[in-house]
């Protein structure tokens, strides 16, 4: 498994040479300026879609990773916050009892 950083360096680092080289090979040809520019982009951009497949899956998955673990700590603290958790209730059902204890407190 490749980390998130690597696989983001890599992907990035072939979609450059492989724009270079597309952009090289249509400068050969005699495209020159705002033609060859645009071509070189459309041109690497849909040779990387079948060329680098495995990279930008590998890429993907770590930041499917990296993502998945920012859920995690964001559930953890929504449940540390949440005091319903601590007794096994829901977060709603937590709230609607927090919201009776005061009517049965002003009914004494």
């Amino acid at each position: 498994m490749v980390s998130t950083g690597r696989a983001f360096l890599v992907y990035t680092s072939l979609r450059i040479v492989l724009l270079l080289a597309v952009g090289g090979l249509l400068y050969l040809t005699g495209l020159r300026g705002f033609l060859l520019v645009l071509l070189a982009f459309l041109l690497s951009g849909a040779l990387s879609l079948v060329w680098l497949d495995r990279p930008r899956s590998q890429m993907g998955a770590g930041f499917g990773r990296a993502i998945g673990k920012v859920n995690e700590r964001i559930d953890r603290a929504a449940a540390a916050e949440d005091p319903g958790t601590l007794r096994g209730q829901s977060g709603a059902e937590a709230q609607s009892d927090a919201e009776a204890e005061p009517d049965e407190q002003k009914a004494q």
